[in-house]
């Protein structure tokens, strides 16, 4: 089960940077801050499990990538109720892609590190 987790979390990494970096048109320094520490995050949580090392590095890495998967999560649906509410019709199209990206981001953000903190508990 462990290399299982650490092949997703190096997978993880790496599609956090491309769709970063690649897909989004400008550039933030908060967004890319926070793909930075999520793929760094995730890359030494896929490093450690291969190699069956500390444990605590894992749960750390997890809990980081999870706080800042509810945070975007968060901010991303204000966002589109914002969007929603101000413009009505108008911005149906802005709302429905903030949340199109809450639905893609919920796999990997949020799922994932919670199943990796339950699973290294039990481990």
């Amino acid at each position: 089960m462990r290399f299982f987790f650490a092949a997703c979390d190096a997978v993880t990494a790496i599609l956090v940077l491309v769709a970063t970096f690649m897909g989004l048109p400008t550039r933030w320094w908060p967004i890319d801050t926070a793909a930075v520490i999520v793929a760094i995050a995730l890359a030494a949580s896929a490093v450690v499990l291969a190699l069956d090392k500390a444990k605590v590095v894992v749960r750390a890495a997890c809990g980081l990538v999870l706080a800042i998967g509810l945070a975007l999560t968060a901010l991303l649906a204000i966002t589109a109720s914002h969007l929603y509410g101000v413009y009505g019709p108008i911005g149906q199209g802005g709302a429905l892609l903030m949340l199109l990206v809450v639905a893609l981001a919920l796999p990997y953000l949020i799922a994932l590190p919670a199943a990796q903190i339950v699973w290294i508990k039990k481990a």
